[in-house]
C-alpha cells in the first residue's frame, strides 16, 4: 500500500474536538441521570409515598410492587443516560502516528 494512502487514512481518523456543546450536554445529561436515579431509589425504598400520591389521581392508586417496578425501571433508564452523559464528556485520545510510517 502507498504511503499517501496511509497518510489519508491516519487523517481521516481524528477524533473529533471536545466542544462546549459536548460538555455542557454531557453535564445536563448526567444531572438529569441523577434525579432520575434518586427518584427511582426512592420509589424503591418508600413505596408508600409513590402509593399516597397516586391516590389524589383520577385513575385507581398504584400497588407497592407497581413502584418498586416503576422505580427500578427509572433507575434502568437513569444508568443508561448517565452513560451517554460520561460518553460525551470521555476522553478521546489521539492517534498513534509513528506506528505505520509506510516504510519497510
Amino acid at each position: 500500500m502507498p504511503a499517501s494512502a496511509d497518510s489519508e487514512h491516519t487523517q481521516d481518523a481524528v477524533p473529533p474536538r471536545r466542544t462546549a456543546g459536548r460538555v455542557i450536554g454531557g453535564i445536563v445529561l448526567i444531572l438529569c441521570a441523577l434525579a432520575l436515579l434518586a427518584g427511582g431509589i426512592q420509589a424503591i425504598v418508600d413505596p408508600a409515598a409513590v402509593v399516597a400520591g397516586s391516590s389524589n389521581s383520577a385513575r385507581s392508586p398504584d400497588t407497592d410492587a407497581e413502584a418498586q417496578i416503576g422505580g427500578l425501571l427509572l433507575c434502568l433508564f437513569g444508568i443508561t443516560v448517565l452513560g451517554f452523559g460520561i460518553g460525551l464528556l470521555g476522553k478521546k485520545s489521539a492517534p498513534d502516528t509513528s506506528s505505520s510510517s509506510g516504510t519497510p
